[in-house]
């Protein structure tokens, strides 16, 4: 049976936002004299996406995969450099394909519904706190992650991976199928 999303997921969706946020001073400090505080925010927030998947991953296996998905995604458009509200644009795009296809599978209709959700809440919470600046986009930061850890209490079981099962138990229900139609 799937594991049902619940609180060790939502704590750590928590605890990235907090990581998400006090990180943002540190690097902007270390970014914003090169870059400006708009490319460093861009840049943060295509690096977050590639560490959030191991940080809140249910398995070490997955949580590696969905970082490498995104990195792969996210690497085109931090070669170009965009700005802000291209990133903006970006993140929650490739979050719902990394969440929806690697960390936790649903169908497809219910993660688009779920993704666009929590997309545009995230990047409501965003238009709200940032601002080009330190403190602004600190705040930002940790308005999206802390939006987006709100994806662990979406109701219903996460879908189950045919290799999460075991053969045998497989195996053993489609027997008793076959037994229950033929007793019928």
């Amino acid at each position: 049976m799937a594991k049902s999303p619940g609180r060790p997921a939502f704590a750590r969706g928590l605890a990235f936002a907090v990581v998400a946020g006090l990180g943002a001073p540190l690097w902007l400090l270390l970014t914003a004299p090169r870059l400006g505080y708009e490319g460093g925010s861009a840049l943060y927030a295509l690096g977050l996406l590639v560490v959030y998947p191991p940080f809140v991953s249910p398995d070490r296996r997955r949580g590696v995969v969905a970082a490498v998905l995104a990195a792969l995604l996210a690497a085109p458009v931090a070669l170009l450099r965009p700005d802000a509200l291209v990133v903006l644009a970006v993140v929650p795009l490739v979050l719902g394909v990394v969440r929806g296809a690697v960390l936790f599978p649903r169908p497809l209709a219910r993660t688009l519904a779920y993704e666009m959700v929590f997309a545009f809440a995230s990047l409501l919470v965003v238009a709200i706190l940032y601002e080009p600046g330190l403190f602004g986009v600190t705040l930002s930061a940790w308005g999206f992650w802390l939006v987006q850890a709100g994806h662990a209490l979406v109701p219903g079981d996460r879908a189950v991976n045919e290799s999460e099962t075991d053969p045998f138990e497989r195996a053993h229900a489609a027997a008793l199928a076959i037994l229950d139609r033929r007793s019928v």
